[in-house]
This record gives C-alpha cells, structure tokens and sequence, in this order.
C-alpha cells in the first residue's frame, strides 16, 4: 500500500517557500500538477494507493476522491505519518509513505521497495538532497515509536529519523536521492531528474516541459 501524503488547495497553505518566489497560485498549480506525476506513476507501478489527506472533512473532495482516504491525525509530522502508518499496516503486509510532491517519482523504483518489503521486519528509505526523505516504507508492525517530536526540515532528518527505527543494516533498502520541490531553487534540480527517467509518465513530461519553460522564462 502506498499513502500519498496530500494537502488540499484553499484548506491548507500550498508549498509556501516556493510560493514566495513564484507566487501562490503558481505555486498551487505546480503542486497539483505534481501530485498529478505522483498519481500517474503509482497507478504505473500497479501498487494500491491511498490519500493521506491533511485536512479534516477534504477527503470526498476534489482531486482526493478517486483513491481510499486516510485522515492524517492532529500533530507535527510524526505524529501524522506514525497516525497513518498505523493505520494502513492494520490493513496491508507492508506501507510506503511518500510525498505528493515529488513529480520525478519512478514507478520502477516504487517497484522495488515494494518487493524489498515482501520479507517482514524490513525497511526501505529514499534519501533527499535536503537531508530528509522522499520516501520510507517498512513491513514492520509498529515502527513508529520514535516519530512524533524528531525534529524534521534538518540536514540530520534522515539519519535521525533511520536511528528512531533502529535494526540491521541487511534490514534497510536505501534509494537514490532525489530532490524535493520546496523552492525556486530546486527547480533546476527536479527537471534535471525528471529528464533522467527513462520512462516518463505524460504527466511528468508536461511537468518537465513546465519547468523548463519557468527556468527559461
């Protein structure tokens, strides 16, 4: 099971820093078509999904109903991802927590955390550049003890929040880093590794072509 974590458009505050620079339309829009690339390339990879939706009440709205919801519970972000975690494990041999920001998502990727997750106990974590993570999956029941109060948004986040969870190294699948879309700054970064894909989706071929039209502009 993959839970897209999501925020919706006129809830809740849309990619802020970016917003800052390009403005929050713009920064709205870009966030939808994003999340448009990460719909695409889960349904490619054929793993069932669901929305981690943000906001109480906004799961039968617009662009959330076509997938089962999953409220994200009040707290920081640990708490929500431990909430939702839980949650989904109750009902799937193995959960991936990814980002609806992410539009260079590679279904084959997808593909194989979840195969690495088919033996319990095991996790999977895809680094950012930042220091955070894209992606973290586990087939453990409960390892999520550690979630609430780690300090994210850190150079350290990644490697805090993998020794929250502990385990063998033979236990981890590390993926490669990609870039989260937070800032203009990013810009050049994402569309560099949407162009590295060797299968786009059409939604991450329209992203990128976006993209480069902005860097451009």
């Amino acid at each position: 099971m993959v839970a897209i974590f999501v925020k919706t458009p006129g809830r809740s505050s849309i990619k802020t820093r970016l917003a800052r620079d390009l403005g929050r339309e713009r920064a709205e829009s870009l966030y939808l078509d994003a999340v448009d690339c990460v719909r695409e390339s889960v349904d490619r990879s054929r793993l069932p999904r669901a929305w981690a939706v943000a906001e109480s009440g906004a799961a039968d709205r617009a662009p959330w109903a076509d997938a089962p919801c999953q409220a994200q519970p009040a707290g920081d972000l640990g708490t929500r991802m431990a909430g939702v975690f839980i949650a989904l494990r109750a009902r799937a041999p193995a959960v991936l927590l990814i980002g609806g920001d992410l539009p260079q998502l590679d279904p084959a990727l997808l593909g194989r955390a979840a195969d690495w997750l088919t033996v319990p106990d095991r996790h999977v974590m895809g680094p950012a550049a930042d220091g955070g993570f894209w992606l973290y999956g586990s087939s453990a029941h409960n390892p999520t003890s550690g979630w609430p109060g780690l300090p994210y948004s850190r150079p350290d986040t990644a490697a805090q929040f993998r020794a929250t969870i502990g385990g063998s190294a033979e236990a981890w699948l590390k993926l490669p880093t990609r870039t989260d879309l937070d800032e203009s700054t990013d810009l050049a970064a994402v569309c560099r590794e949407l162009t590295a894909l060797d299968a786009p989706t059409a939604a991450q071929q329209r992203f990128r072509d976006r993209l480069q039209g902005i860097i451009d502009g």
